[in-house]
């Protein structure tokens, strides 16, 4: 099983990245931040693996997986 990625930012389009607590990115926190209006994460997993992740689509589903309701 590999390592949880951390948020370290958050982008919205009126405010830009900025820096946030550092909280494990789970389906339930990205719930949170799309509601607060922000649109992507900084996410870091280990020291030299940042990536950013649309918070549209996350979690991501894998083909065939079955969607679950919202």
């Amino acid at each position: 099983m590999t390592r949880p990625r951390t948020v370290t930012h958050v982008y919205s389009l009126g405010g830009g990245w900025e820096k946030t607590s550092h909280e494990t990115l789970t389906p339930e926190v990205a719930e949170e931040l799309r509601h607060q209006g922000f649109t992507m994460v900084r996410a870091r997993r280990g020291m030299f693996d940042t990536r950013e992740i649309s918070l549209r689509d996350y979690p991501p589903q894998r083909a065939g997986a079955p969607i679950l309701p919202s």
